[in-house]
This record gives structure tokens, sequence and C-alpha cells, in this order.
């Protein structure tokens, strides 16, 4: 496994925890790439928010 890409549950932190212990040369946090649509996602809808 190279890399996980997944939103920013926690659960997926400790998804990438356990791969660590699980695969050999698994890089761990430096190999968990948040989904950057999911970021923007969470972004624009804090700045829509504000004209509710």
């Amino acid at each position: 496994i190279l890399s996980v890409t997944a939103d920013n549950a926690s659960s997926n932190d400790t998804l990438v925890t356990e791969l660590v212990d699980l695969v050999p040369h698994f890089a761990g946090q430096a190999s968990h790439t948040r989904c950057f649509l999911h970021i923007i996602n969470l972004v624009a809808k804090s700045l829509l928010h504000e004209f509710d």
C-alpha cells in the first residue's frame, strides 16, 4: 500500500495507525492523504453558513 486517501473522519486516522502494524513498509500518517474535495466542501459550507 503506497497511500490511503480518505475524508477527515477520525476513524481513518485509526485505520492508518492499524495499517502501520499490519503492512510492512507502510509509512503511516505520511501516506495518509486527506481528500481535497472533502476539505473544499467543508470550507464552502463554512463560508455559506455565514449568509444563513
